[in-house]
């Protein structure tokens, strides 16, 4: 009698890391260093070579990658973390492609195909990316002192506290306009500010890009997050990108604005685009 209890076996496929050159590679064609778990820890990361490229990979289960496990903070927090570990250590090792986490395919079959595909953006990408990282600068502001400083320097705002009414019940009309201008005077001059830094800072870098400001609840922090943007470094420029950063976190301090540098990470923001999805 057969056994009708025994399950299928999952449907494995091919989890892709990121791309990058042969000679992240050791003699046994594995990354050097410590064996690092993929983001399922039954299946090691192995190497697909296409070429000048290849791609770092590891199996999964197919089926773990549903919509709502990839919703799931606590589901994506440490496979995400191993997905990013490996991409650091081979960056290590040569420049890199990383790729977006959750990047699938159904075999080693379609990724070729993929890859021969894609092969002169890769290539390019590669070459462009060679002895390069990126770098995150953000601001974070004590808004009250802002708050104060920018609205003391601002005309209509000045206009509007010297006419206030001795009456109560006008003034008080008149004070929340008065709120309402000082709001957006530092609206207004957060965006002026913001513009000033990415023109300043992008003068250093090879590229930049501006990424979406975060709250409270997403950064950990009291403070308001009104800068955050990413910069494409060699190590050479990473000096003089400093001393431009200095030279403005000395511009600004007085308002109550703290800027951040971090990195080295891999480029992530600054990959060519490879349009076609996972299949």
């Amino acid at each position: 009698m057969s056994d009708t209890s025994a399950q299928p076996a999952p449907v494995t496929g091919i989890y892709l890391y990121c791309l990058a050159r042969p000679q992240c590679l050791g003699a046994d064609r594995s990354l050097p260093g410590p064996q690092l778990p993929g983001v399922d820890e039954r299946y090691p990361v192995t190497a697909l070579c296409d070429g000048d490229a290849v791609a770092l990979i590891s199996e999964v289960v197919i089926a773990d990658f549903s919509e709502q496990n990839l919703q799931t903070l606590e589901w994506i927090g440490e496979r995400a973390s191993r997905h990013e570990a490996v991409v650091a250590q081979t960056m290590k090792l040569s420049p890199v492609l990383p790729v977006k986490f959750g990047t699938l395919y159904h075999g080693r079959a379609s990724l070729k195909d993929f890859l021969q595909r894609y092969r002169p953006a890769i290539e390019l990408g590669l070459t462009k990316l060679r002895g390069k990282s990126e770098w995150s600068v953000k601001g974070y502001l004590v808004e009250q002192e802002a708050r104060n400083i920018i609205a003391a320097e601002d005309s209509e705002v000045l206009s509007r506290r010297a006419s206030l009414s001795p009456s109560p019940g006008l003034r008080y009309m008149q004070q929340k306009q008065l709120d309402a201008a000082i709001d957006a005077a530092l609206e207004r001059g957060l965006l002026r500010i913001g513009q000033d830094l990415q023109q300043a800072l992008s003068r250093v870098a090879l590229e930049s890009t501006a990424m979406r400001l975060h709250a409270s609840a997403v950064t950990g922090r009291a403070e308001r997050m009104v800068f955050n943007a990413s910069f494409l470094l060699t190590d050479e420029i990473l000096a003089d990108f400093s001393a431009a950063l200095s030279e403005q976190q000395d511009a600004y301090q007085v308002i109550g604005l703290t800027l951040e540098l971090r990195g080295p990470w891999p480029p992530y923001n600054f990959c060519p685009s490879l349009s076609e999805e996972a299949s």
